[in-house]
């Protein structure tokens, strides 16, 4: 139950990005069951490559515990991370991320995610509230291709 209401706090935050323009992914890192940072990607509008929504989120959780290290905390993100954002989970000291939709779910729109071997330091969950989050990819997708 916890880990759908920590998603659904991130599918929201994937709502607001695509609302923004952004691919619809969000990122919820929480500590004990309380959330400590959030973000939805804010690629195109930095313009910023680094900017998913996962790297986001994590350096606002550096911030507010004053610390490098999110030894204990949980990531929440709409879809699952890449290769850049699972590097940063386990540099981060995170070991449990938990995600809706999955990356090839993510490779059907864009064409082009990287994927990568999962650390043995992060336990990856998957698809958790999935279907939400798939249809807001076919959403985004859409969106794409009217503008094409």
């Amino acid at each position: 139950m916890a880990d759908e209401t920590l998603m659904r706090a991130a599918l929201a935050l994937a709502r607001r990005g695509l609302l923004a323009g952004e691919a619809p992914v969000g990122a919820c890192i929480a500590q004990d069951g309380r959330v400590i940072a959030s973000a939805h990607t804010a690629v195109a509008g930095g313009p910023d490559a680094s900017a998913h929504a996962e790297i986001l989120a994590i350096r606002a959780a550096c911030r507010s515990l004053r610390s490098v290290t999110l030894a204990g905390c949980e990531l929440y993100v709409s879809v699952e991370p890449c290769a850049m954002c699972l590097a940063a989970c386990h540099y981060a000291g995170i070991s449990q991320v938990f995600f809706a939709a999955s990356l090839q779910d993510m490779q059907a729109v864009t064409g082009h995610e990287l994927g990568a071997p999962v650390p043995p330091s992060i336990r990856l969950h998957g698809d958790v509230l999935g279907d939400e989050a798939r249809a807001m990819l076919a959403e985004w997708s859409a969106q794409r291709q009217a503008r094409v």
